[in-house]
């Protein structure tokens, strides 16, 4: 390969990996879209949301139970305060948020989560 070809093919081959980098960063982007699956992982999704949104610093992120016919998460907050999410299991899927005794939200899942999804980074 002569010097002329060199000249051309390097930065044509340093562009090639550049737009592939470029490719595989959208994709994963688009793969941290929410992605909910059964009523247990929708509503632990849903509660970080609220929590989020709250600005609740979370020590422990509410782990879900399915408990009958609800589901009940526990977890807690950097200061210690307990953070409880319950939900019967119907349609639509209602919630109730609560931090250390104050209810930060009482409504239904699939907007929450369907806010989130739609939001722009």
């Amino acid at each position: 390969m002569g010097r002329a070809t060199r000249r051309w093919v390097l930065p044509g081959l340093a562009a090639a990996v550049v737009l592939a980098l470029g490719l595989t960063a959208c994709s994963q982007v688009s793969a941290l879209a929410p992605v909910s699956g059964d009523g247990i992982t929708t509503l632990r999704m849903a509660a970080d949301d609220v929590l989020l949104e709250n600005g609740v610093a979370v020590l422990v992120a509410p782990k879900c139970k399915a408990d009958g016919s609800a589901y009940a998460c526990q977890g807690t907050t950097v200061d210690g305060s307990p953070i409880s999410v319950t939900s019967a299991a119907g349609k639509p899927r209602r919630m109730t948020v609560t931090v250390g005794g104050t209810v930060l939200y009482d409504g239904e899942v699939d907007p929450v989560v369907q806010k989130a999804a739609e939001a722009k980074p």
